[in-house]
């Protein structure tokens, strides 16, 4: 089913978006007084939703409470940023030599490790080896990791390079010239506003011949 997004403007300081709604459900319409509606696609409003990423960090679109007076709590907490990420990593399914590419990757926190885990979940179809490309702070950290990733593939190879040659954090598939960029480690995702993207074919070129003959 197409989705289209309508943007509507209060022309009557007295009257707002919930008189908007009120009038449309009851009768069906609205007063061109009032009211200036248009529908736009995604790429119109891309100043809008600029302006108030800008203003909130791109986190906060998945990262929110919902107040619930009636269990007397202050609020229950909705977390939907793992499920975005891993949205993002799923477009990965398929690779077969996986290179994650962060300083500061290896972490023993549980959910750091868990959150690995269901990442590897949704690319291990075809998977014969990951390569872990990090600046060795946290090597002693890597066994968790590991763990979970050869509970899932008892046959993969796991490769491990120290460099600091990188600064940045991708995954990537390079014989697809797929990956993903992330703006932080896996152990700061619920800790700080942070960026995830697609990278461009280009991108994932220029970094697979960095990383690539770094491999032994």
């Amino acid at each position: 089913m197409d989705s289209n997004i309508v943007y509507v403007k209060c022309l009557n300081e007295d009257r707002g978006i919930g008189d908007f709604f009120k009038d449309l459900y009851k009768y069906g319409t609205v007063s061109s007084r009032d009211f200036a509606c248009t529908r736009m696609d995604e790429a119109a409003i891309r100043d809008i939703l600029r302006a108030y990423i800008s203003k909130n960090g791109i986190s906060s679109l998945f990262h929110f409470s919902l107040t619930c007076d009636a269990v007397l709590h202050p609020g229950i907490h909705v977390d939907e940023i793992e499920e975005v990420i891993l949205g993002f990593i799923k477009s990965l399914n398929g690779v077969k030599d996986l290179l994650v590419i962060d300083p500061y990757f290896y972490s023993e926190d549980p959910d750091c490790v868990s959150l690995f885990g269901r990442m590897m979940a949704e690319i291990s179809s075809d998977l014969e080896s990951v390569t872990f490309f990090t600046n060795g702070k946290s090597i002693s950290k890597k066994g968790k990791m590991h763990a979970v990733l050869k509970q899932q593939l008892s046959a993969v190879k796991i490769n491990d390079v120290i460099t600091d040659e990188f600064h940045d954090r991708f995954w990537i598939d390079p014989d697809r010239r797929k990956g993903v960029v992330m703006g932080t480690s896996l152990n700061g995702i619920k800790k700080k506003i942070a960026l995830i993207d697609h990278l461009s074919f280009g991108d994932v070129k220029q970094i697979a011949e960095l990383a690539l003959p770094l491999i032994p």
